[in-house]
């Protein structure tokens, strides 16, 4: 009886050691295939380096682990500043993905790093909103048609998105944003008090700069 014991336990151990051998294995195979392979990283760290000096906002060092999101998918970047970049870009420094000196980028994936995906994870999407639908107005007044399913605000380039940055810092200056990350996926904007003619005059040289485009994507 106690041989048969003995001999049954080793048999149950053998079995769990395989079976976490077999679990481990597992792990470690779904935790590649959510992963950016090394190559794919270093791509993907340059681009973004490359974008970010394009609009004289040269970062420190840029950086990702590589995986994946299980929920959505996607991965993020990290984009370190100097004290120096930041304090002189407000476009940077009011960032609601900035983190003492880091931004974080998200992104579909690496093949995915763009001027746009750039634009979605700098700026204050509420202001952008606010921006986006001032402008609707705007070119109504001027009797200009826009389509509601398309984007005005959209800098796909390097000239594009320099001029919008200098324009989205100034907006900062007139508006007031009101955090809702606890409630809400987007900021408020709202306009400080008799600050209405000069944010007129913002959208106008906007559209003057040729700014104000419309863009299905």
């Amino acid at each position: 009886m106690k041989q048969f014991l003995k001999v049954l336990t080793r048999i149950i151990l053998i079995v769990c050691g395989a079976l976490c051998l077999l679990a481990a294995l597992a792990f470690l195979l779904v935790a590649n295939l959510f992963k950016a392979s090394p190559g794919d990283i270093r791509e993907g760290n340059e681009s973004l380096k490359q974008i970010f000096i394009s609009l004289d906002l040269p970062p420190e060092k840029v950086e990702s682990n590589g995986s994946y999101q299980y929920e959505g998918g996607g991965l993020d970047f990290y984009v370190t500043f100097s004290d120096e970049i930041i304090n002189s870009h407000p476009a940077l420094k009011e960032s609601p993905n900035l983190t003492k000196n880091r931004l974080k980028v998200y992104v579909l994936n690496t093949g995915d790093i763009s001027y746009h995906s750039v634009e979605d994870n700098l700026f204050n999407h509420g202001l952008f909103q606010f921006l986006e639908e001032e402008s609707r107005k705007y070119f109504q007044e001027i009797g200009k048609k826009s389509n509601p399913s398309y984007f005005i605000l959209s800098w796909r380039d390097p000239e594009s998105m320099k001029k919008g940055i200098a324009f989205y810092e100034k907006a900062l200056t007139l508006v007031d944003i009101q955090d809702n990350s606890a409630i809400k996926p987007h900021d408020t904007a709202t306009l400080k008090p008799g600050k209405e003619a000069e944010f007129r005059q913002l959208i106008q040289e906007m559209d003057e700069a040729g700014l104000l485009t419309q863009r299905s994507e």
